[in-house]
């Protein structure tokens, strides 16, 4: 598809280019610009898309929640061997 509008975008630019008229040329211009962006923002998409995740390798939300649970856990351990054996604190 960006092709086309890359195509149609060069054709606009030439037709401005061999215009006998000044409205012609104008004219010309604005739709090679406009197409010429269009084309640019569509090859962009098209980047995006094919090196996009598919939906199949998101995290569901039972995975979330498990990994959460186990960076809690993590977190508590921590705290835990932190804190003096007996519980008191010097001082």
């Amino acid at each position: 598809m960006h092709w086309i509008l890359l195509t149609v975008a060069a054709v606009a630019f030439a037709m401005a280019f061999f215009a006998p008229s000044q409205a012609m040329i104008v004219v010309g211009m604005l739709l090679g610009m406009v197409f010429l962006f269009a084309g640019f923002f569509a090859m962009i998409a098209a980047r995006i898309a094919a090196r996009a995740r598919s939906d199949a390798v998101l995290l569901t939300d039972a995975d979330v929640n498990a990994l959460r649970k186990s960076v809690r856990e993590a977190r508590e351990a921590r705290e835990a061997a932190r804190r003096p054996a007996g519980g008191k604190t010097a001082g």
